[in-house]
């Protein structure tokens, strides 16, 4: 028989453990004196989604097994160092981060006081025009307002260029844009590509396989901050109803028809 008695690697409660291709704590460990020496009944909790969640298996008797300690560092000597250009890009990424100011919510306290910021985050080249919104939004103490501009002016930048100084200020923390459904897509890439705003998707089916990761209890509109979905999808009551702890509202939306001398495309109401 295999001698394993002298198995350095002894599981404890409370270490992190890989085996049979999964992930998981050590819950509890009985040792025992077997034929082959001394063995281990671990009790283990799986961290995946599969099932089963948790096993008791005879850890000596694993063939592809692994432990890491509570507190163990990885091995700096094991891969090769990050190139001098990747540090370079990523120290100058920290220290523009680190250089973002702390804006003052409503310019009279102690903060940095500065008139608008968001111009200077965004991947943009800014026109004139377009930060006549974002000044009429900070004088209003509840933002409500309408950008109605033609075709190709920049509304979406225009839109996002005060959600970003709304967020700076820190005067918002949840947002919810409504979209129709073939425009969530280009909306979620806009604000990322311009203003590194990062949005979740959130349909029917999303809804479910969050629930599916996190309970059934689990509520999309609590674990996103920052959303994106289709209008024709809120209409639904089950779904409206769970979206009040959202302090945020941006719309999108097209107006027009045969009978209007104008027609108006991509609304962007707050």
């Amino acid at each position: 028989m295999m001698n394993i008695a002298g198995n350095p690697q002894v599981p404890r409660p409370g270490m992190f453990a890989t085996v049979r291709n999964r992930r998981g704590i050590i819950a509890a460990v009985e040792p025992f004196d077997g034929p082959e020496g001394r063995l281990h009944l671990v009790q283990l909790d799986y961290k995946d989604d599969q099932l089963p969640a948790e096993e008791q298996l005879l850890w000596e008797l694993e063939s592809r097994k692994a432990l890491l300690e509570p507190t163990a560092l990885p091995n700096i000597t094991a891969t090769d160092p990050m190139p001098a250009e990747d540090f370079d890009a990523l120290l100058r990424a920290a220290r523009w981060t680190a250089a973002m100011p702390f804006i003052d919510p409503d310019g009279a306290g102690p903060l940095d006081r500065l008139l608008i910021t968001s111009p200077f985050h965004g991947a943009v080249q800014v026109e004139d025009f377009q930060l006549v919104p974002l000044l009429k939004a900070l004088q209003m103490p509840r933002v409500n307002i309408l950008i109605a501009d033609d075709v190709g002016l920049g509304k979406t930048i225009e839109a996002g260029l005060i959600l970003s100084e709304l967020l700076l200020r820190r005067r918002i923390q949840r947002v919810l844009i409504m979209t129709p459904a073939s425009l969530r897509l280009q909306w979620r890439d806009e604000m990322w590509d311009k203003f590194s705003l990062t949005f979740d998707l959130v349909d029917r089916g999303e809804s479910q396989n969050l629930r599916r990761r996190l309970g059934m209890d689990a509520n999309p509109w609590r674990a996103f901050s920052r959303i994106i979905a289709s209008y024709h999808y809120l209409r639904q009551e089950d779904v409206l109803v769970l979206t009040c702890i959202i302090n945020s509202y941006m719309i999108c939306f097209w107006v027009g028809g045969k009978n209007y001398a104008q027609r108006i495309s991509h609304s962007t109401v707050f």
